[in-house]
């Protein structure tokens, strides 16, 4: 079965965004790139500005299934270090096109006020599943834990994806970046 107008255009923003940067979206683009007659995004999503929320939307949906499976291994440290960098490995190889599509709309959501609810609604949910698994692990100060541990990552992922000149973000050198985090946390 064929997947839904909507969902087969916000999944093609995304892609759109990936590739080309939020200058390239556009509804004629993302309706050349979901195979979608001419007209079909703009009659889904009528703005720019809707576009870029059910691009958002999407990609917080995915991230969240990716998630679905994670769990913070409370007392267990190799255990965490051995998932994070895995998710880490997610989000730079097979994820690496939707990461930089979030990247992208993050940046812009920063500065948009129509965007930034958005923006703070997958913020949140994340930040309050890295609290929960913190917290179950024993951190002193959860919420300030998972903040930095997200930052940390963050950047991690985005040195992976935006300065490809520095070679590969292999599984060592993500598990490193990922031992060095959580050992700053001091759990």
């Amino acid at each position: 079965m064929t997947r839904p107008r909507k969902a087969r255009a916000a999944e093609a923003a995304v892609e759109v965004i990936a590739e080309g940067g939020l200058r390239a979206l556009t509804h004629r683009a993302v309706d050349a790139r979901a195979g979608l007659p001419p007209g079909s995004t703009s009659s889904c999503y009528r703005t720019r500005l809707a576009l870029q929320r059910a691009a958002l939307d999407r990609i917080a949906e995915l991230d969240e299934a990716a998630l679905a499976g994670f769990a913070f291994p409370a007392g267990d440290a190799e255990a965490a270090l051995e998932a994070l960098t895995a998710l880490l490995e997610h989000w730079t190889g097979p994820a690496r096109e939707r990461t930089r599509a979030r990247m992208e709309l993050y940046l812009d959501a920063a500065r948009n006020p129509e965007l930034r609810p958005h923006l703070e609604e997958a913020s949140l949910r994340f930040l309050h599943r890295a609290r929960d698994g913190l917290a179950a692990a024993g951190a002193p100060d959860p919420e300030s834990a998972a903040r930095l541990l997200i930052a940390q990552l963050d950047g991690v992922v985005f040195d992976a994806v935006a300065r490809p000149f520095y070679g590969p973000a292999d599984r060592a050198w993500l598990r490193g970046a990922v031992s060095a985090a959580l050992a700053s946390l001091r759990l």
